[in-house]
């Protein structure tokens, strides 16, 4: 069983799944090699952001947003993908200025729980997944677990929430939000922002998505893209990757990087 059973529920069977279709770039990113050759004369826009941005669930590249938006972007454009799974803002602030070239489009690709690292500099831990340990060693038995455990759960979002309504945590995770953008202002390029909601249930993440939109809108920047309207109008299974795994499914990835081009680029001439 451990050896032909592949999925991306987060437990053993994700590192079958891992082996067959997650290969990284020497940056270490899921994302092809990049030379200086590649972007030099172009539009570069960076993408970052945690697994929703690297595509976890998703078994080929190409149909993640950033790789939908470059195939509309054409061979104008350089479109880095450089996403990292469990990241928070603070390190997507880091691999932005870690990247060999500054780019002129920056896009953060958000979750409601980027909170977790502004939770965790006061001591509060929202990870609350405790795994039996004979889970943690047979496919088998992880197998089954998962499926009795699928996704983020209740007690996951409630506690995700509560730290977007803790004052004290919200004040530093608003100080991240405007660090990202203030460096994004220094280096003369332009911002977007992919919020993505709850996908379980959206509708009861509105208002976090809304209080996390408001703090770039107060910057003036106006290029938002709010993703709970069509998360859902959509079916549920047809906007996550599986019942056991929560990130965006395919269909859900090509909208966004459609809309990102329609909403954001199309009319827009290119920055230099």
């Amino acid at each position: 069983f451990r050896y032909f059973y592949a999925d991306t529920e987060g437990r053993l069977a994700s590192n079958n799944w891992m082996e067959r279709y997650w290969q990284l770039n020497s940056w270490g990113y899921r994302d092809r090699e990049w030379t200086p050759e590649d972007w030099q004369g172009k539009t570069t826009v960076a993408i970052v952001g945690d697994s929703l941005a690297a595509g976890w669930g998703i078994v080929d590249p190409a149909d993640r947003f950033s790789d939908v938006l470059a195939n509309e972007l054409g061979s104008d454009y350089a479109v880095f993908n450089l996403g990292v799974p469990g990241s928070s803002t603070p390190e997507q602030l880091d691999t932005l200025k870690a990247l060999p070239v500054q780019p002129n489009v920056v896009i953060l690709q958000y979750f409601l729980n980027d909170i977790d690292y502004a939770s965790l500099s006061l001591g509060q831990n929202l990870n609350i997944t405790d795994i039996p340990p004979l889970a943690q060693e047979s496919h088998l038995v992880d197998f089954v677990y998962a499926r009795a455990n699928a996704g983020f759960g209740q007690d996951y979002w409630t506690l995700h929430y509560a730290a977007y309504d803790n004052l004290a945590v919200w004040r530093v995770h608003e100080g991240e939000l405007n660090a990202f953008a203030d460096y994004v202002d220094r280096i003369g390029a332009r911002l977007i922002v992919v919020i993505f909601p709850n996908l379980q249930d959206p509708v009861t993440s509105v208002a976090y998505v809304d209080r996390v939109a408001q703090v770039f809108e107060a910057r003036g920047v106006t290029d938002i893209l709010r993703l709970y309207d069509v998360a859902a109008a959509w079916k549920r299974e047809d906007v996550i990757v599986s019942p056991r795994d929560a990130h965006p499914s395919v269909a859900l990835h090509h909208y966004v990087g459609e809309t990102l081009y329609e909403r954001f680029f199309q009319t827009t001439e290119a920055p230099g």
